[in-house]
């Protein structure tokens, strides 16, 4: 055999070992351990009206995006409720405490997701959190209303990854 030869036959081989790795890929991930899920209406226990809204949205647009699992009725229940909101100043030096340029939003979301009506507990009261900086440059009640999204969107995507791991 040349050179080119045993090139060719390496190539080849790597290419069947690559190809023999991928066939077992899954489309979105593992299987979940249901095949469909109600989503509870977002409870909010929280100073913040208004804000559960928000959440139900994110959390039907995220399942609804992953190819392996159907929104309604079904195998799986998903109750989500928020349960902090905290805006926590921040400073930069000892002498600024009663001047904040900046604050901490952190949200902080509990869930519980049953299977077979309930019966089977895959997680209870299990929390999830987002945090961000706001740091106010006009509107502040406007700007802070805008990071919601963007927090929500965090804590949804937890969510998503913890109900459609593996159990």
């Amino acid at each position: 055999m040349n050179l080119f030869s045993k090139s060719l036959c390496l190539f080849l081989g790597l290419v069947s070992l690559c190809l023999a790795g991928c066939s077992a890929y899954q489309w979105g991930g593992p299987k979940p351990a249901f095949r469909s899920i109600e989503i509870a209406t977002v409870k909010n226990s929280t100073s913040r009206p208004g804000t559960h809204a928000v959440l139900q949205q994110k959390l039907i647009e995220f399942f609804a995006a992953d190819p392996r699992i159907k929104i309604g009725l079904g195998d799986a229940k998903l109750e989500t409720e928020i349960v902090e909101y905290t805006r926590a100043g921040q400073t930069t030096s000892s002498t600024d405490s009663y001047t904040y340029t900046s604050f901490r939003i952190t949200i902080k979301v509990q869930c519980t997701l049953t299977t077979n009506q309930g019966k089977k507990v895959l997680f209870k009261d299990r929390p999830f959190t987002a945090s961000a900086t706001l740091q106010p440059i006009g509107d502040s009640a406007s700007e802070e209303r805008s990071l919601a999204p963007t927090l929500f969107a965090d804590i949804v995507s937890q969510i998503r990854q913890a109900s459609t791991t593996a159990w």
